[in-house]
């Protein structure tokens, strides 16, 4: 299937976690920053929600919803990356460039706590 431009109707952030080296040879989270910094805005792509469910962690029920973002193949993009649509922050879960070349795809999930 064809990567077609009118099926990228939908605008979304791409963010790294804003991580600065702690003098030990690892990372921490930014003194007085956003942990979450964009790296790239206002991308084009086709968000479809697939699967709505519940979850229990740490002892609390939450809704979780289970999300497919395909864009233009991009290189800088894995699973230590999120995204936010529309004021939804989704983790992404797996990224795979399509058998065609033409589309990356990225399975993500919102409403988890976490990253």
């Amino acid at each position: 299937m064809s990567l077609r431009a009118g099926r990228l109707r939908h605008r979304i952030t791409i963010q790294e976690q804003n991580l600065v080296s702690n003098g030990r040879g690892g990372f921490k989270p930014a003194d007085g920053q956003d942990p979450w910094r964009p790296i790239a805005a206002s991308v084009p792509a086709e968000v479809l929600a697939l699967r709505g469910d519940e979850a229990v962690k740490h002892l609390v029920e939450r809704a979780v919803q289970l999300w497919r973002v395909t864009t233009r193949p991009r290189t800088d993009v894995t699973p230590t990356h999120r995204l936010v649509w529309k004021g939804i922050t989704m983790n992404i879960k797996s990224v795979a460039v399509s058998v065609a070349g033409d589309e990356l795809v990225m399975t993500c999930v919102s409403g988890e706590n976490g990253r």
